[in-house]
């Protein structure tokens, strides 16, 4: 199998993945976070969650996860510079643009804050509950959408 196509599989793969994770995050655990945060019971929540979180690494697991993405992305896209590329250009976009929407409408902090057992003001719980699942679900559709696209040469 040529190196490109070897690099275009995990790239399929690597994208669908996160797709899949950010899809099951909104169905399952983004939904009860969202929930215990509407319903008042933020705190509840930080009493077990975040322990959890540190003992099993799970910021470093889900950051090296998406970073990994990331550079399958792009090592695809300069590997296939010399063919058209425009359908992996977006794989490789997926991530800086949920890090440049996070930042902009202010969810970074929040989220954060929450997930680590901080306090969190008033303001800040409901920017949570009114940006968590809109913002997941749509990482989750760039996601796939940008896996989909990367399947454009073995569609046509």
């Amino acid at each position: 199998m040529p190196l490109s196509t070897t690099l275009l599989v995990c790239d399929v793969l690597a994208t669908g993945m996160v797709a899949g994770f950010l899809t099951m995050y909104c169905l399952t655990i983004g939904g009860y976070f969202t929930f215990m945060v509407r319903t008042g019971r933020a705190e509840e929540l930080q009493r077990t969650y975040p322990e959890f979180r540190r003992r099993i690494h799970l910021k470093s697991v889900y950051g090296l996860t998406m970073l990994l993405q990331l550079l399958v992305a792009l090592v695809t896209l300069v590997a296939g510079r010399g063919t058209g590329v425009l359908h992996l250009l977006p794989a490789a976009c997926c991530l800086p643009f949920l890090l440049l929407v996070h930042g902009l409408t202010g969810f970074t902090r929040p989220e954060e804050r929450l997930v680590s057992g901080q306090h969190l003001t008033d303001t800040e719980l409901a920017r949570y509950a009114r940006l968590n699942l809109p913002l997941h679900a749509v990482y989750a559709c760039l996601y796939a959408a940008s896996t989909l696209l990367l399947l454009i040469p073995a569609l046509t």
